[in-house]
C-alpha cells in the first residue's frame, strides 16, 4: 500500500512499467472533443510518466489516442453509450494505474508544470487534491459569473493547504484512497459531491495546491446561464428541504425569502472575489453579472422548495455532455472541437 506521505519521495522512482499519475478524460462521442484538453496533458513536465486515460464509447471512436506517443501508456476504456460523463469518469479512475489518478473535464486545460505540482504535494496525509481553477474564456461577463459561482473556493489567490473541499471535477485523488469505494464508485460520483462527505466520514483530507492551474471553459451564452444556474439552486433547494424533511410551511417561507438571495450572497463573496489577488476581475467590470447568476440561482431554489427538483438532476447531468453549446458565438468559434489533420497523399 502506497502511503500517502511517500507520494511525493517515490513517484520520481517508480518502477518504469507503472505510471505516477493516471489523467482520465471522458468524452460522449469522438476524439476530437477531447484534443485540447489531451495536447494540454501532452504538454506536462512529466508527460513521460502519464498514464493517459480515455473513456469513450467504443475504443474505435479514440483510436487516435492510442497513437500519441507523448505519455507513459495510453488505457482506453469502452463504456458503450455514455448518458453522465460522472458515472463515466468512475470506470476511468478505476483503471487508472498510477500512484494518483485524476479526472479532467474535455473543456478544461491544466498548465504544464500542473501534474508535476500535483504529485510533489503529497507530502503529507492527504487523499484528494484541489488546484487553482482559472478562466479559459475571460472575455465573456457571463463565463465570469459561471466561474465565479462554481470554483470560487479554488480560484486564483486562494492560499496552499489543507481544505474542507475539493471541487467535484478537475481534481486528483490517492488511488488506494478510492479503493473502498470501487464498487459503487460511478453512483458517488458528480455535483452532489457523495463521494467527498463519505471519504471525510472515513477521515479523509485534502489539500489545495495553488502553483498548479486547470483554465476552465465556461457557459457563455444568456441561455445556457440561465439554464445552469436555475437547475443549480432547484436542485439545491429541492434537496436542502428533502434532507431537513421540512415542512410546507417552512418551505414557503424560504420560497418568499428567496428574493432577498442575490443579496445576501453577492455581499459575502464580494470581498472574496474581487480582492487584490485578482486586479483584473473588478467589482465594476463583473459585479452585475455575478449578481444576475445569483439571481437566476435564487429563483431555482424557490421552484426547489415549493415542487421539488423536478428534471434538474438530469438536466444537469446532461449539461457537461457538450460544453461547445454553451458558449456564445465568439467563444463557440474559438474552441470548437478540432479534427484530426488530414492525412497527407
Amino acid at each position: 500500500m502506497t502511503d500517502a506521505t511517500t507520494i511525493k519521495d517515490e513517484w520520481r522512482s517508480l518502477d518504469a512499467d507503472r505510471p505516477a499519475l493516471s489523467a482520465v478524460v471522458v468524452t460522449p462521442g469522438t476524439f476530437a472533443s477531447l484534443r485540447r484538453t489531451v495536447e494540454a496533458l501532452a504538454r506536462q513536465t512529466v508527460a513521460d510518466r502519464i498514464e493517459l486515460v480515455v473513456v469513450a464509447p467504443t475504443r474505435e471512436a479514440v483510436a487516435e489516442a492510442e497513437a500519441l506517443g507523448a505519455f507513459h501508456s495510453v488505457t482506453i476504456v469502452p463504456q458503450g453509450e455514455i448518458a453522465n460523463v460522472d458515472h463515466a469518469a468512475a470506470a476511468g479512475l478505476i483503471a487508472g494505474r498510477g500512484l494518483v489518478v485524476s479526472s479532467i473535464e474535455d473543456h478544461a486545460f491544466p498548465d504544464p508544470e500542473w501534474a508535476e505540482r500535483v504529485l510533489d504535494a503529497w507530502d503529507g496525509p492527504y487523499d484528494a487534491i484541489g488546484t487553482t481553477v482559472d478562466n479559459a474564456n475571460p472575455d465573456s461577463k457571463l463565463s465570469w459569473t459561471n466561474i465565479l459561482i462554481a470554483y470560487a473556493a479554488w480560484a486564483p489567490g486562494t492560499p496552499d493547504g489543507e481544505i474542507e473541499a475539493v471541487p467535484a471535477h478537475n481534481v486528483s485523488y490517492r488511488r488506494e484512497a478510492l479503493t473502498p469505494y470501487s464498487n459503487h464508485l460511478p453512483s458517488l460520483m458528480g455535483r452532489e459531491g457523495h463521494l467527498f462527505r463519505e471519504m471525510k466520514e472515513r477521515g479523509a483530507k485534502f489539500r489545495f495546491v495553488s502553483g498548479a492551474r486547470v483554465t476552465h471553459l465556461n457557459p457563455s451564452s444568456l441561455k445556457a446561464t440561465a439554464a445552469l444556474r436555475f437547475d443549480a439552486g432547484r436542485l439545491y433547494g429541492a434537496r436542502r428541504a428533502a434532507d431537513g424533511r421540512w415542512p410546507i410551511w417552512k418551505r414557503a417561507a424560504y420560497a418568499g425569502l428567496s428574493p432577498l438571495i442575490p443579496a445576501i450572497r453577492y455581499r459575502r463573496l464580494r470581498q472574496e472575489l474581487f480582492g487584490p489577488a485578482r486586479p483584473n476581475v473588478t467589482e465594476r467590470r463583473f459585479g452585475p453579472a455575478l449578481l444576475l447568476g445569483l439571481a437566476f440561482d435564487a429563483a431555482g431554489q424557490a421552484a426547489g422548495y415549493l415542487a421539488g427538483a423536478g428534471g434538474s438532476a438530469e438536466r444537469l447531468e446532461t449539461f457537461e455532455m457538450d460544453r461547445i453549446q454553451h458558449l456564445n458565438p465568439k467563444d463557440r468559434a474559438r474552441f470548437a472541437p478540432v479534427q484530426a489533420p488530414a492525412a497527407s497523399v
